[in-house]
């Protein structure tokens, strides 16, 4: 039986353990009998009330057996449980997975496995009615064929959040940072304003503006040194002139800017940059170079540097002075708006749909998990405070089916979302930038409201739907009953006419 979601496997046998329990107290008390002893009172004083006494049985009897019979249909298709549920049995298959191949329960790879046990679960498995399995089976499969048609697309949701909330968690990376801003891209900078150096016209202008500088790597770099020794790279005799081999040999060696960079010279042949790059999570940045490069045609080198310059932008208040990178080629009233457009842009990004989107999507299918199981854990009362009518189970199934449908809508919404953003705003993968706040306002503000108007209002439109049909299915039941009633009652009126006539 497949579900939405890996926490969906574990909540559904834990809220149909908890159905089990709950229905075998009100087993256990009596209290599951209470329905049949209101149905057998009503049926007896409402046909006395309204009519003769003899005529009245009848239809008490007539009554009686229509409500039974379809209290205990009820009973035994949607109340009682009978079909076994495990989370051994359920499972889940992500979408637009290359392999498709479908993860079931206690094998999902998500620490969902050692969290939610057969012991935390109350058990190996759960019993269901006959008809809520029928129904979790009909409405997986349902959504199964629905998501299978929508198109795939890259998560570019995913993909802008797992670049953009990446951060140096390493301290010594962070102090190497800050001393090659002061020994190389500083010292570079100088040189390049001060010296009125010729800037090639194949580079485009932002280049100078970050410390992997193409211009500066194949130029200043070239020479200009790191002014302490750095872990990982060896002493060369020919470049660190400052020490004599035979007084003292130390036991690092201070690297050019461009080998500092790149790695050339290190023992592990990890420079700065790809230091840096490591500390990006390994399988974002790899969709992340793969879908950008693709769609852009750009080189995944060129996108990964961007992925760097994300983080650095990202990390300037904790590296000293390079807040001000972007700032080196602008005149001092452009400086001035530049630091006033960065503030603004700072809070419109602080208050940002941005993160809350990606938050709310990783929180949604938990949402829908919760919510199934305390439909299943709450449905005895249901049944039990609605007296087992038929009309119900029709409101509840739909009820069901519209939450578990949510993730269809969810899976429309996403592939809304990431197609918007490459229409509305194709180059999204430039991070580092704070431009075209408003379009991102705008792409936030309306995948936002799919993700929460969407779902209630189909919820809602279905509920009401429900409440048609499960009121009809009643009216039928109903109607079982009322026709014995007024036959009963016609038979009465016409004896007591007959009465009436002969004592004339």
């Amino acid at each position: 039986m497949g579900v939405s979601s890996y926490l969906e496997i574990y909540l559904t046998q834990f809220g149909w353990t908890m159905y089990n329990g709950l229905w075998d107290v009100l087993i256990d008390t009596g209290l599951a009998y209470l329905p049949f002893i209101g149905m057998f009172l009503r049926n007896i004083v409402e046909p006395i009330t309204s009519q003769e006494a003899k005529d009245a049985s009848s239809v008490s009897l007539r009554r009686i057996e229509i409500d039974a019979t379809t209290m205990f249909a009820v009973l035994v298709i949607a109340v009682q449980p009978y079909m076994t549920v495990s989370y051994n049995n359920l499972s889940y298959t992500r979408a637009c997975d290359p392999s498709g191949n479908a993860v079931a329960g206690g094998n999902t790879g998500k620490t969902y496995d050692t969290t939610f046990t057969a012991a935390a679960l109350g058990g190996n498995n759960a019993l269901v009615p006959i008809w809520w399995y029928a129904v979790l089976a009909v409405t997986g499969g349902i959504n199964d064929a629905a998501i299978l048609g929508i198109p795939c697309t890259a998560n570019i949701r995913l993909m802008s959040f797992s670049i953009d909330n990446a951060r140096v968690k390493d301290p010594q990376l962070r102090r190497q940072v800050q001393m090659f801003y002061k020994d190389c891209y500083r010292h570079a900078m100088a040189m390049f304003l001060d010296h009125n150096q010729p800037y090639p016209n194949i580079l485009p202008k932002e280049d100078l503006n970050w410390l992997g500088s193409q211009f500066f790597l194949n130029g200043t770099y070239q020479t200009a040194r790191a002014s302490a020794t750095v872990p990982g790279f060896t002493y060369d005799p020919n470049r660190d002139l400052e020490y004599d081999p035979n007084v003292y040999i130390p036991v690092d060696g201070k690297p050019t800017c461009a080998q500092w960079w790149t790695g050339n010279g290190h023992a592990n042949g990890i420079g700065l940059r790809e230091a840096l790059a490591d500390q990006i999570d390994a399988g974002a940045l790899t969709t992340f170079k793969q879908h950008v490069a693709n769609t852009t045609g750009k080189p995944q080198d060129e996108v990964e540097n961007i992925a760097i310059k994300t983080l650095i932008s990202r990390e300037e208040t904790a590296f000293n002075g390079l807040r001000n990178l972007n700032s080196y080629n602008e005149a001092s009233f452009a400086n001035a708006a530049s630091s006033a457009g960065a503030t603004l842009g700072s809070f419109m990004e602080a208050i940002s749909f941005y993160p809350a989107l990606y938050a709310m999507k990783a929180a949604a299918p938990i949402i829908q998990a919760v919510v199934l199981m305390l439909i299943y854990a709450l449905m005895p009362f249901y049944f039990w405070f609605s007296s087992y009518k038929p009309g119900k189970i029709i409101f509840m199934s739909i009820i069901v089916f519209s939450v578990k449908f949510w993730t269809v809508l969810w899976a429309i919404a996403n592939w809304l979302d990431n197609n918007l953003i490459e229409a509305i705003k194709p180059s999204w993968y430039n991070l580092q930038l704070t431009n075209n706040l408003l379009v991102e306002m705008i792409i936030d503000f309306v995948i936002g409201g799919l993700f929460v108007v969407m779902p209630l209002f189909w919820s809602g439109l279905l509920t009401w739907a429900g409440f048609r049909v499960g009121a009809s299915v009643n009216e039928v039941s109903k109607g079982l009953g009322d026709a014995p009633k007024s036959a009963g009652a016609s038979g009465g009126n016409k004896v007591k006419d007959s009465i009436s006539k002969g004592k004339k």
